[in-house]
């Protein structure tokens, strides 16, 4: 399980485009209720991993890609 703090590159590939995936099982859903750690997902590789998800200005957010 990797935990990458803010906003970061897919561990796998370094891409920069991923999207916040669905959480899986109890301990899951407390990393995200009491740590604030949520499971994304690489659009690119399908790396699956783990962040923090702090709250941020939306001017520091980075360029948001939908997968085609």
């Amino acid at each position: 399980m990797t935990i990458l703090n803010k906003y970061s590159l897919c561990p796998n590939c370094a891409s920069h485009t991923y999207h916040r995936t669905r959480r899986k099982g109890l301990l899951e859903r407390i990393l995200h209720s009491v740590f604030f750690i949520s499971p994304y997902r690489c659009n690119t590789c399908d790396e699956r991993y783990f962040r923090f998800r702090l709250p941020v200005h939306p001017a520091e957010k980075p360029p948001h890609h939908h997968a085609a």
